[in-house]
């Protein structure tokens, strides 16, 4: 019996990384030798076989995966216990869901038995409810344990957590909330869109139709919203609250209350197209994401100007705006991934975003920054303007064409990625625009030249003749195995040696044209034909901070003009030969059209521009002012006590240097012992030991 278990916690735990796990993990997660893991193995495949179902995998250099026909058909029937009882985060949200179905006080012996763990993991279970979800006020009554919050917390925690997984989705589900119609709640829902002249993406009107149900069910159970006031809406139309009181009165649900809080969920999901915001804040909003964008194309090097992608990013920027606002958390899987990949990106994107936090009166969460993250990423991964995708219509026309059909339902933001990456990676093979599941049926059935369908929403695939490959909007390692495997076979052109494509394209070239740089042109078609592998290369170019700083790279500042120090220490960088004299010209000529447009904190800025052949390579000099200067920013004063000049180098080398001051700025204790400092091997011993110990 005890060795069934052990091989059904190891599907379990395959099975719901949804990726490819290594040995190592393996052997770390179940605290056994490789030997164990090796019979658990064994074992899993023998239950599997016997089931008629695929045995778990092992691919060279990638780790062990299962099949998805294990989701559909074995999880569900025959581990279905052991997915609450073996996954923390579901048997976390098992717990937290009948604390607040039940409404009464839950017994640690009730969940033992209900759960089938030990009382010692019920008991650290409710230690990580208390420090994860403090706002749910988990606390313990003579009859058990109890969350001692208001019913709006609880329903917070039911929103996030409806982000995550499946998990909530099907609880809410099972709940009898006859007296709502499917069909009938999603025809008011398209009447209540055209009211607000607006239009959600699927996932966001998936998300609100969920949550209509468990609120029905909350309200006719007498736990009704209280204490929510209308002025916490003071940045949409009359009309907006006219809609959705009419749309909720459909469902019974009459209490002001009830009406406000629906309308906050309504403003933090995310729209494709946004009218109910009055004009006022429409253009304070439009102002503050051409600012955002402005800092970081300061920061980055990176030159956007597409209006398309300004409107696109401020559309986007209303729901991070209402979610920070009414602490409503968004949080999937992908953020993490966005944080661990890209961590330099998300730094930047946090520094740029200064101005919208400041609108908000607090700092936007992390996982927001990173949702925000998407649409820089994606603008990068296009070698020329994603503003052509972002301004596509949702014609299914455009991509009758297309060799492989995209399908995304979460956003601008997940599509473009899925796209930029897919685009980047093939550059020779047609994609289509993102499009949403009814019509890419209806676009199935037109003639079209697609050979391939990718989606990051499940599909019923039984209904194509054509292959779908399913993977998340940001592709990992798998994802990346399974498009790139069955492209191959697909367009097999994508198989010739990257050496002799080359070699020939030069051929063809030098047939019909009269080639002037050899090397350049052939380095330029492998950098577009083949643009990760250049990606790689770059990546091992970047710099540290401690690889560009030194203590002569510090030194302290008299003037009392902010451009007089910055040429000060443009200067140290002229005669090290980090920069050219223009460089000086460029960030002064920048603060001549900007205004002071980089403080990194309320008393450093950082003087900077982009890549160029004024930046001969990337260097760095911190000044610290003997005596603060002040400057006026947005019509306030801000007192300046550093300056830093950074240059980037020509190719971005700066980027992970840039991450690691703004890290040191970020930490407060830190950055007042160096701002105090009066010597420069000091400053330089500080910083050095920061990273030594981080």
């Amino acid at each position: 019996m005890q060795q069934t278990t052990q091989a059904l916690e190891l599907i379990n735990y395959i099975t719901n990384q949804k990726r490819y796990v290594s040995l190592e993990e393996l052997c770390k997660y179940f605290d056994v030798s490789k030997r164990t893991i090796f019979y658990r193995i064994k074992l899993a495949n023998n239950k599997l076989e016997a089931n008629h179902l695929p045995k778990i995998k092992n691919i060279r250099g990638m780790g062990y995966w299962l099949d998805k026909d294990i989701n559909n058909k074995f999880q569900t029937t025959k581990i279905q216990k052991l997915d609450i009882k073996n996954n923390k985060e579901n048997r976390i949200k098992e717990i937290i869901w009948q604390l607040i179905i039940k409404d009464t006080p839950v017994s640690i012996n009730r969940l033992v038995d209900c759960l089938e763990v030990s009382r010692n993991t019920i008991i650290n279970d409710f230690k990580y409810i208390k420090e994860k979800y403090p706002f749910l006020n988990l606390t313990t009554s003579t009859n058990g344990h109890v969350l001692n919050c208001s019913e709006y917390n609880k329903r917070r925690f039911i929103y996030q957590a409806l982000q995550d997984n499946d998990f909530i989705n099907h609880k809410i589900a099972s709940l009898n909330t006859s007296t709502i119609n499917s069909a009938q709640l999603k025809f008011n829902f398209n009447n209540l869109e055209h009211q607000l002249q607006s239009k959600f993406t699927e996932s966001a009107r998936k998300r609100l139709l969920q949550l209509l149900n468990f609120i029905s069910y909350r309200i006719v159970h007498n736990n009704i919203i209280e204490n929510t006031s209308i002025s916490d809406l003071t940045e949409v139309k009359p009309e907006f609250i006219t809609a959705i009181t009419n749309f909720l009165r459909q469902y019974n649900i009459n209490q002001k209350s009830e009406i406000i809080f629906f309308s906050k969920l309504i403003l933090c999901e995310q729209v494709k197209v946004i009218n109910y915001i009055n004009s006022e804040f429409q253009e304070k909003m439009l102002a503050t994401t051409k600012l955002i964008i402005n800092r970081y194309n300061q920061i980055s090097g990176i030159n956007i100007n597409s209006k398309n992608f300004i409107l696109a990013l401020s559309n986007h920027l209303y729901a991070t705006y209402f979610r920070s606002k009414y602490s409503f958390t968004f949080s999937t899987p992908i953020l993490k991934t966005i944080e661990n990949k890209f961590p330099e990106m998300v730094k930047f994107v946090q520094l740029a975003c200064n101005p919208l936090s400041k609108i908000i009166g607090k700092p936007i969460p992390i996982d927001e920054i990173a949702l925000i993250c998407l649409y820089f990423i994606s603008y990068n991964g296009i070698s020329d303007d994603i503003s052509d995708f972002l301004a596509k219509t949702n014609d299914i026309t455009e991509s009758l064409n297309a060799d492989v059909l995209l399908v995304c339902t979460s956003g601008v933001s997940s599509s473009t990625i899925l796209y930029s990456n897919l685009h980047k990676r093939y550059p020779l093979i047609k994609f289509s625009k993102s499009l949403s599941i009814n019509n890419l049926e209806k676009l199935i059935r037109i003639p079209n030249t697609a050979k391939l369908i990718i989606t990051t929403a499940p599909i019923n695939e039984t209904k194509f003749d054509i292959p779908v490959i399913k993977v998340k909007s940001l592709m990992d390692q798998r994802d990346n195995y399974k498009v790139d495997k069955t492209l191959k076979k697909l367009f097999p052109q994508l198989s010739i040696d990257q050496n002799k494509s080359i070699k020939k394209l030069m051929e063809i070239i030098d047939q019909n044209a009269q080639i002037y740089n050899e090397e350049k042109l052939k380095n330029d078609l492998r950098e577009y034909l083949y643009p990760y592998s250049s990606n790689e290369q770059s990546e091992k170019t970047k710099l540290r901070l401690l690889d560009i700083l030194s203590s002569t790279n510090i030194e302290f500042l008299k003037h009392n003009s902010l451009n007089e120090n910055i040429c000060t220490l443009c200067s140290s960088l002229e005669q090290r030969k980090v920069i050219t004299s223009d460089y000086k010209e460029d960030i002064l000529n920048l603060i001549k059209q900007y205004g002071p447009y980089m403080l990194m904190s309320t008393n450093v800025f950082l003087a900077h521009a982009a890549p160029s052949s004024h930046t001969l390579k990337a260097g760095i000099q911190i000044g610290i002012l003997k005596n603060s200067i002040s400057i006026e920013v947005n019509g306030s004063i801000s007192k300046i006590e550093c300056i830093i000049v950074l240059s980037p180098g020509f190719h971005h080398e700066h980027d992970r240097a840039l991450a690691d001051l703004i890290n040191i700025i970020s930490d407060k204790n830190l950055f007042n012992k160096i701002i105090n400092s009066r010597s420069k091997s000091q400053i330089y011993t500080l910083i050095r030991h920061y990273f030594n110990e981080n």
